[in-house]
């Protein structure tokens, strides 16, 4: 499962040109550490994410909501020594006024495209390629994937990543994140 998930994202990164080598290490954009607890990202335009899912079966109108979305590649990785587990839906952009945003979550993308009659096939891709709603982080484990804002926020903002661990609640934080414009 993993190995698909890895050759899904390589697809993608080579289609926004950004490069991934055999041995994993990605030129990631934007990149922090708390703790054990590394979150990176990169924007993602609407070209490569066009191409990238029109390549597994959507059509160009049913993915441009998702494609016109500020979107986001994710990789986060747990390098402690127990397991940790985060939630998209805890996870929140403030921009320099205040103004907070949540993540759409994927579940929420699905049933937009199950009504719309997305194929069944298309939408199991988009499925693998996003960063879960929910995730258990083993000791070691490293995940990447795609979200979106719920809404697009001007300017650089700041994304705040929670997650829990048996030490309680924690954040890593990404400071200067901007919606790519195409």
């Amino acid at each position: 499962m993993i190995r698909v998930r890895w050759c899904a994202m390589s697809a993608l990164l080579a289609a926004t040109g950004l490069s991934a080598r055999a041995d994993g290490d990605i030129a990631w954009g934007h990149r922090s550490t708390q703790g054990a607890v590394t979150l990176s990202a990169n924007p993602l335009g609407t070209a490569s994410r066009t191409s990238f899912y029109t390549a597994r079966g959507f059509s160009a109108a049913a993915i441009r909501p998702y494609a016109q979305a500020c979107g986001f590649s994710f990789g986060m990785q747990n390098a402690g020594a127990t397991a940790l587990t985060t939630q998209l839906a805890d996870w929140q952009a403030i921009n320099a006024g205040g103004k907070q945003i949540s993540l759409r979550l994927p579940q929420a993308w699905d049933a937009d495209w199950e009504k719309a009659g997305v194929p069944q096939a298309a939408r199991i891709a988009f499925r693998w390629a996003q960063f879960q709603a929910e995730n258990t982080f083993e000791v070691g484990d490293w995940i990447m994937g795609m979200a979106t804002l719920e809404a697009p926020l001007s300017g650089p903002f700041r994304l705040i990543a929670r997650y829990r661990d048996e030490e309680g609640n924690h954040e890593v934080v990404l400071d200067g994140l901007t919606c790519l414009g195409d």
